[in-house]
């Protein structure tokens, strides 16, 4: 289905404040606003899980949502997933298509796991070009994870922040402040103590009063300087600086009520003519919704009231500038006018919860908009699901657009209250969110794009160790792709500049050969290195997790994870007998004075210096973990002692260093730069010979050691088939396969039925798809052997970008 395109929003101004029109330096930061609503909107990924525990060999079903401001994103075409452990090494990654603004997906947990947990990360390609700390991130929990005993964890460290309203603490003004305290891992404790001055008299009295946070108005004086004395939930006490207090500047305030936001702004009475002219604006997913000007000249302090009726729920940012443009006061509110959901019927046809009782779930979609929804369900007791656990609504409207942990985020959805109301204040007042770079618009610079969205896959080719001068302008390469079930794709791939030629819109799976022929000079891919790539992000970006989970079971999920054991200890006792016997049998080694393997490839690819020598050789053409590393540098790491290899950032070229020298690079014998081998895809080398440091090797004696890497030749990947005789060929990579999940047919004589079942996820649905032809969806499954309660999660959108999610527990 194609999903509609955002609404326009709305630009209010208020007329009240309005006297005079407004300055030529917010109209160009109007202008740019647009650029980026138009061309650089911000997305955010939601990632739907089975559950929330695993066990280690188990498989994690998850389905991504990838949204643009409050809209299913119609920009990217490829969604990336992320396992790593705790201390970042990758463990696993996927690439999958996006479809109607979404990608399923599937990771097979390893048998043994070091920790408490696995650290999962998700985002699209244009996602990569903005701020990092708005990639979706969570914690796998592992129920049976072995435990690092060299790790420690200390439960005394606790920290309080303190954050003015607007962003600055100012002399002579009443300031809000707001206030977070939290233990190491980011979880909220509650706090009580006093606020200070220089001179050491008490000011106030402060406590917590949700979550960890709460509030306080103060007026410092100027000079001053504040200091908070507080006793964490251990009793233990704690001294706090807070903010710096700035002798001049602005305050505002904001108070969500009844449809509107009121805002005040005052200022210091000094003669700054810079705060006479104020500029208030309030921009909603990059939209500018609201302006006004405010005339300080005379007053002290101006307000208003900013309409949000007409307005989508979410996260709206208020900045206050000064005449010259700049920035001076910043929050952001939440508007919230309950229009962001609707509503699927899920009916339980027949429950059934014996041993493999069959139960019948209907689903309908009222609507005449189409629907993309996921299902799971799941052994109550053992998923993990707490009732206020961050969801497709809490995400999409608030944690997706925030910085940092925000604790039980669906809380502030589930009820209308002014209580849940103002607790949701206290969050926006203590919490991180996406900014505008106000000095980069008000140059009108835009974002550099170093990841560009591409339409699925491309098939990008480099023609390596030929003069470009020899490649005619009208040069193009004929090219059959043969995918992995043997059907065949044949493409004209035109020639773009230089040494490269390129086509995209492809899409495969899994990895694919590429038999090709150029069409003007035939003997060039004879004569030339030709490379292949997909142009996928190839490089794993080691990034410091936005959150931090203790790992320590606390007692709420202590039923869990009994759950869970007692599952495994299940499965285990039940396996056959021929699961639980391994044979083993003795290596034959046979002797022989025939040359290796490693000296045949020595002499089919080396020449002159290259040849022979003390070296380490890697030959790809048979390590079949080779096509799963990103690039070759990431191959390399931590297979030769003493050298060093790192990257920086997804796409970044490496940096490389051994024994206090940098190694000289070479490709085909020929002296090249990084960022070309890092270019070069592992299905395309051969083989890679590393010379050690002094060896006396390449250019200049190879004082930092030689990284040679030879790439396939193409009358060497010829074929013999019929098809394809005398072609030259290559391998490229496509999309990861997500498995099918497996739902027994209990009705059925089938041999798997004997086995004893005791799964924890009953039933995957990544896709149920509705529109007004296809109301209604019934799904069949069985129950395992062992479960007495299952969860039901249903959750998803319709093309206005609205959202659902429906829980129901059968028992």
């Amino acid at each position: 289905m194609i999903l509609t395109k955002p609404k326009q929003f709305l630009l209010l101004t208020s007329m009240a404040i309005l006297l005079s029109p407004i300055l030529l330096k917010a109209q160009k930061t109007d202008s740019m606003m647009n650029v980026y609503a138009d061309n650089f909107p911000q997305e955010k990924v939601y990632v739907h899980f089975d559950k929330n525990v695993y066990n280690s060999g188990e498989t994690v079903w998850f389905k991504g949502y990838v949204f643009a401001g409050a809209f299913p994103s119609l920009a990217s075409r490829n969604f990336y997933a992320e396992l790593t452990d705790e201390d970042g090494n990758l463990v696993d990654r996927k690439i999958y298509p996006l479809f109607e603004s979404t990608a399923s997906g599937n990771f097979d947990l390893p048998k043994n796991i070091k920790g408490n947990h696995l650290h999962f990360r998700a985002y699209t390609t244009w996602m990569m070009n903005f701020d990092t700390a708005f990639l979706y991130e969570k914690d796998i929990r592992i129920a049976n994870g072995k435990k690092d005993s060299g790790k420690t964890v200390t439960k005394t460290d606790r920290r309080i922040q303190f954050f003015p309203e607007g962003g600055d603490l100012v002399a002579g003004l009443e300031n809000n402040v707001a206030f977070l305290a939290t233990d190491p891992f980011g979880v909220p404790i509650s706090v009580n103590g006093l606020i200070k001055n220089r001179a050491g008299q008490e000011i106030l009295k402060f406590n917590s009063v949700h979550d960890g946070m709460g509030k306080f108005s103060i007026n410092p004086d100027k000079g001053d300087s504040l200091y908070a004395i507080w006793k964490d939930d251990l009793g233990k006490e704690h001294s706090t600086g807070l903010p710096s207090i700035k002798n001049t500047g602005v305050v505002m305030r904001l108070i969500p009520v009844n449809k509107k936001i009121l805002f005040g702004v005052s200022r210091t009475s000094d003669q700054d003519p810079n705060l006479e002219q104020l500029v208030i604006i309030g921009h909603m997913h990059q939209h500018l919704v609201y302006k006004a000007k405010m005339n300080l000249h005379d007053n002290f302090m101006s307000g208003g009231a900013i309409p949000v009726d007409q307005l989508p729920s979410g996260v709206l940012q208020v900045t206050v500038f000064n005449a010259l443009g700049l920035p001076l006061a910043e929050r952001v509110v939440f508007v919230n006018n309950h229009d962001y959901e609707f509503k699927p019927d899920m009916l339980i046809g027949v429950q059934n919860l014996a041993r493999r009782g069959n139960n019948v779930i209907e689903i309908t979609v009222p609507d005449s908009l189409k629907s993309n929804l996921s299902l799971a369900v799941t052994d109550a007791l053992a998923d993990g699901i707490g009732p206020t656990d961050d969801n497709i609504i809490s995400h999409i409207l608030l944690t997706g657009d925030l910085k940092g942990y925000i604790h039980n985020p669906y809380y502030y959805f589930k009820n209308n209250s002014d209580s849940v109301a103002n607790f949701l204040d206290l969050v926006m007042l203590t919490h991180g969110w996406r900014r505008f770079k106000w000095d980069q618009l008000a140059r009108g610079k835009t974002p550099v794009i170093k990841f560009p969205e591409q339409d699925n896959l491309s098939l990008n080719i480099e023609v390596l160790g030929v003069d470009p001068y020899r490649i005619a302008n009208d040069e193009s390469m004929n090219a059959i792709i043969r995918k992995k079930d043997s059907s065949t794709q044949i493409l004209q791939i035109p020639h773009l500049k230089g040494d490269k030629f390129g086509i995209t819109g492809l899409l495969f799976y899994d990895t694919a050969k590429v038999f090709y022929q150029f069409n003007i000079n035939h003997k060039l891919a004879d004569e030339a290195a030709v490379t292949f790539n997909t142009g996928l992000i190839r490089g794993y970006r080691k990034i410091k997790p936005q959150i931090a989970w203790n790992g320590i079971w606390a007692f709420s999920d202590s039923s869990f994870l009994r759950r869970n054991r007692s599952i495994i200890e299940e499965a285990e006792r039940n396996k056959s007998a021929f699961d639980q016997k391994v044979k083993t049998l003795e290596a034959v080694t046979v002797k022989g004075r025939q040359k290796s393997d490693a000296q045949k490839l020595d002499e089919l690819y080396t020449s002159g210096m290259f040849s022979g020598g003390d070296a380490y050789t890697y030959d790809l053409t048979k390590d079949q973990l080779a096509l799963s590393y990103p690039d070759i540098f990431s191959y390399l790491q931590g297979k030769v002692a003493g050298l060093q290899i790192v990257t920086s950032g997804a796409g970044g070229t490496p940096t490389m260093q051994w024994r206090g020298s940098t190694p000289t690079l070479y490709l085909n014998e020929m002296q090249i730069d990084p960022s070309t081998i890092q270019n070069t895809p592992v299905s395309d080398i051969a083989m890679v010979k590393i010379f050690r440091p002094g060896s006396g090797v390449g250019f200049g004696g190879g004082a930092g050691g030689v990284i040679a890497v030879y790439t396939k030749k193409g009358s060497e990947g010829r074929r013999n088939d019929e098809a394809f005789v005398g072609l030259p060929r290559a391998q490229i990579i496509g999309y990861s396969v997500t498995k099918e999940f497996y739902s027994p047919d209990y009705a059925s004589l089938d041999l798997q039925n004997q086995a004893e079942d005791t799964r924890s996820t009953i039933l995957w649905k990544p896709y149920i798809l509705t529109d007004k032809d296809n109301h209604k969806v019934i799904l069949r499954f069985y129950n395992n052997d062992i479960s007495k309660a299952l969860r039901v999660v249903l959750e998803g959108f319709n093309e206005d970008g609205k959202l659902a999610r429906v829980e129901k527990i059968l028992q």
